[in-house]
């Protein structure tokens, strides 16, 4: 019984032991002062399970994410499956994922349709008061361009979205954050560009640990750093009530390291249909090895947005809804990467 009792309790106390790696010292001095992750999270993530949770802001529509897996996989394997965006972010809420090309081509959307866009509130848009999240031309155009009492008018509106974004792209190809958009869909409006800066300028630990990386993401297309790439991709989302369309830019950096390199990726989102005024999310892939020697990595994803109606009493209830349910759902994406990656 007494070896029972002691075996029993090394189990218990000593998870890593067996299941992971414990987590190296600068990672965890990171994770536990910049993320506010808890010596209990940092030992769950060690005996291999995703954690996830909100880290305060002080502002109610600024909504902040942190989430940390361990998974054993080399980090070059991580960076090459995540390449591949179409499956690689495959999860409950994510509908469909596509890449565009370099320059975009309207192709690059077909598998991408419009089913969400509502002809009644397409004609209903104005500037200052929008269902969609549109700069105020589009808005114009959208009602213009296309015939809505003909029978094809889905089909033209599509065709319509698919050329506009494709051009919105290649813009922001040739001239960096100034082509972005400017949302009028609330009285006052919304400059994309201002968001993501403001959003990046607070992030000044990330910025320190990357700073080549964090400048590019703004100066983009210039001032790229060495061993550097990127892509651009569009998705279909469900969140909440509505289906979100958004157009992310991706940057990736290997960073030179002894054995396996560690890698900062940084995600913009150009442009989405509801919810987001301005997201950004980091992840860090920071490479070491199971005991056995085997390859490994820990993955720390780090969400940060601007999201409508936080604020006043109405917006307090949707916080604490979306406080409740989003740190779930970036476990949960975590876990299901970390399955994949595992499990081939």
């Amino acid at each position: 019984m007494r070896l029972y009792r002691t075996a029993t309790a090394l189990c218990l106390v000593t998870p890593a032991l067996s299941l992971g790696q414990t987590i190296p010292p600068e990672l965890r001095q990171g994770l536990s002062s910049e993320f506010h992750f808890s010596p209990d999270e940092l030992a769950q993530a060690e005996a291999g399970k995703a954690v996830a949770h909100i880290v305060p802001t002080g502002r109610p529509d600024d909504v902040r994410l942190a989430g940390l897996v361990f998974i054993k996989v080399s980090s070059k394997d991580f960076i090459e499956a995540f390449r591949d965006i179409e499956h690689f972010e495959t999860s409950r809420e994510v509908i469909r994922t596509g890449r565009f090309s370099s320059p975009p081509v309207e192709s690059d959307l077909t598998d991408f349709h419009t089913s969400a866009l509502k002809k009644s509130e397409v004609l209903a848009c104005h500037p200052g008061r929008c269902s969609y999240k549109l700069p105020a031309e589009a808005m114009a155009e959208l009602q213009t361009a296309v015939d809505w009492s003909a029978p094809d008018a889905a089909a033209r509106a599509e065709a319509f979205v698919h050329k506009r974004l494709v051009s919105y792209v290649h813009d922001y190809q040739s001239k960096g954050d100034s082509a972005l958009a400017v949302y009028y869909d609330t009285p006052s409006p919304y400059s994309v560009a201002e968001g993501l800066h403001s959003l990046i300028g607070l992030e000044t630990p990330i910025a320190k640990l990357v700073p080549d990386l964090v400048r590019f993401t703004s100066e983009y297309p210039a001032n790229r750093p060495a061993n550097t790439e990127d892509f651009l991709y569009w998705q279909e989302a469900s969140f909440g009530l509505k289906h979100v369309l958004r157009a992310q830019h991706v940057i990736l950096q290997r960073l030179p390291t002894a054995g396996d390199p560690n890698c900062a990726i940084i995600s913009k989102m150009l442009f989405a249909t509801h919810y987001f005024r301005a997201a950004i999310e980091f992840k860090y892939v920071y490479a070491v090895h199971t005991l056995s020697g085997e390859p490994a990595i820990y993955l720390v994803s780090a969400q940060r947005s601007y999201v409508d109606g936080m604020t006043g009493v109405k917006g307090a209830v949707i916080r604490r809804v979306a406080e409740g349910r989003s740190p779930g759902r970036l476990a949960e994406n975590l876990q299901l990467a970390k399955r994949r990656l595992e499990h081939p």
